[in-house]
C-alpha cells in the first residue's frame, strides 16, 4: 500500500472514530450547508433536522444556530426561534444581523420592549443598518413613544433616501402627531418611490380627508382601490368621501359590497342607514328609504347591541313623516334635521394601514457562506 493511501485510510478512520475535531467541524459545516439548501427551498423540517445534526457535532457553530432560528421563524414558531438566536449571539456577539433576527422574532410576538432593546443593540453595532432603524420606528410607534419612532424613522430616510417603507412610516408618525403637512409630504415621497403601495395611498387619502381636501382624497383612494379592490378600509374611506361630496349613490355602491363580505360590520351599516336617511329627508314621499335605514340600523344593533345613539334614531324614525308641499329639502344640500346621524368615518389611527410597515425579510442580510473567523 502506498504511503499516500495509508495516510488517507488513517484520516478516514480518525474521522469515523470522532477523534479529530477538525473532521467533526467539517462534517458539521457540510450538514449546515445541506440544511441551508433545504431552508432556501422551504423544506423547513428537513432544514431543522440538518441544523440540529450539525450542532450535535459542533455546539459552537453559530451559523447552525442562526439557520435553526430562521427555520423556526419561517414556520411561525417564534418562541422556538429565540434560544437558537440567543446561542448564535453568545458565540458571535458582534454580528449585528444575528441581533436583528432576534429582534424580528420579538416583534412578531409583539414583545415590543424586548424588540426595541434588541434593535438598539443592532444600531449600536451598525448605526447605518436601515432595516433595524425602520423596525425601531415600528416598535416605538406601537409602544406609544412617538418621539423615538420619529427619530429612527427619520434616520432611516437619511441613511437611505430611496427606502419607501421608511418614508411611509415617517408619514404615519407625523400623522399620529397631527403634523399633517409633514405627513402628506412623507406619504407622497413614499409613493413617488413605489406607487404600488395601496396602504400608503389610503393613508395619504386619509390625511387629505383630515385637511378637508376631498378631491385629492378621492384621487388617492381611487388609486388604492385599483391596487386593493377588496380592501374594506378603502371602501369605507371612499364611502365617506363620496358622502362628503354628496355623491350618495357612489357611497352606497362602496358600502353594499363591504356588508356582503362582512354582514356584522355594524359601523358600516350605520353609515349606510345615515345615507338612506339623508335621502329620505330630501324625499319624504319615498318611505322605502326610511325603511331601508331602519333595516340597516336593526341589523347594526343585532351585531352590536350597545349603541344607545342608534336606538334613539330607531325610536325617532319609527314612523314616517308626513310630506308637506314645498317642505322638501332642496336637492343637493344636506338636511339639518336635529338628530341626523352622519356617515361614520373609522378612526384613521386604528387602521392596519396606519401602522408603520415592518422591514421586509428581503432586506435582511443572509448568513455568510462561511462562518466569520474568531479573533
Amino acid at each position: 500500500m502506498s504511503t499516500k493511501r495509508m495516510v488517507t485510510v488513517v484520516l478516514l478512520a480518525a474521522c469515523a472514530g470522532g477523534l479529530m475535531t477538525g473532521c467533526q467541524r467539517e462534517e458539521a459545516m457540510r450538514r449546515y450547508g445541506t440544511g441551508y439548501l433545504h431552508l432556501e427551498v422551504g423544506r423547513l423540517d428537513e432544514a431543522i433536522h440538518q441544523f440540529e445534526s450539525a450542532l450535535d457535532l459542533d455546539q459552537d457553530l453559530s451559523l447552525a444556530y442562526v439557520g435553526l432560528g430562521d427555520a423556526y421563524r419561517q414556520k411561525g414558531q417564534f418562541e422556538k426561534a429565540i434560544d437558537p438566536y440567543r446561542s448564535a449571539i453568545a458565540e458571535q456577539p458582534t454580528e449585528y444581523t444575528f441581533h436583528y433576527r432576534l429582534g424580528r422574532v420579538y416583534q412578531a410576538l409583539e414583545r415590543d420592549t424586548q424588540a426595541a432593546g434588541t434593535y438598539e443593540d443592532v444600531v449600536d453595532l451598525n448605526p447605518d443598518y436601515v432595516p433595524a432603524r425602520v423596525n425601531l420606528g415600528v416598535v416605538y410607534f406601537r409602544l406609544g413613544d412617538l418621539e423615538k419612532a420619529e427619530t429612527h424613522s427619520r434616520q432611516a430616510t437619511e441613511i437611505d433616501p430611496s427606502h419607501a417603507f421608511a418614508w411611509s412610516n415617517l408619514g404615519a408618525v407625523y400623522d399620529a402627531q397631527n403634523r399633517m403637512h409633514r405627513a402628506v409630504a412623507a406619504y407622497r415621497k413614499s409613493i413617488d418611490l413605489d406607487a404600488g403601495q395601496a396602504p400608503v395611498h389610503v393613508n395619504l387619502g386619509t390625511a387629505y380627508l383630515k385637511q378637508g381636501r376631498y378631491d385629492e382624497a378621492l384621487e388617492e383612494l381611487k388609486k388604492a382601490a385599483e391596487l386593493a379592490p377588496d380592501n374594506p378600509i378603502v371602501r369605507r374611506r371612499l364611502a365617506f368621501v363620496y358622502s362628503k361630496k354628496k355623491r350618495y349613490g357612489a357611497a352606497i355602491e362602496q358600502l353594499q359590497p363591504l356588508l356582503a363580505d362582512d354582514p356584522d360590520a355594524w359601523d358600516a351599516r350605520n353609515s349606510l342607514a345615515a345615507i338612506y336617511m339623508i335621502l329620505y329627508l330630501r324625499h319624504p314621499e319615498q318611505d322605502r328609504l326610511r325603511r331601508s335605514a331602519m333595516e340597516e340600523w336593526h341589523k347594526s344593533l343585532e351585531a352590536n347591541p350597545d349603541q344607545p345613539a342608534i336606538r334613539q334614531q330607531v325610536a325617532r324614525w319609527a314612523k314616517p313623516i308626513k310630506p308637506k308641499k314645498g317642505s322638501q329639502e332642496e336637492a343637493g344640500t344636506e338636511p339639518t334635521t336635529t338628530g341626523r346621524v352622519g356617515v361614520t368615518e373609522t378612526d384613521a389611527g386604528t387602521d392596519a394601514e396606519k401602522k408603520p410597515a415592518p422591514e421586509t425579510p428581503d432586506a435582511e442580510k443572509k448568513p455568510p457562506a462561511k462562518e466569520t473567523p474568531e479573533k
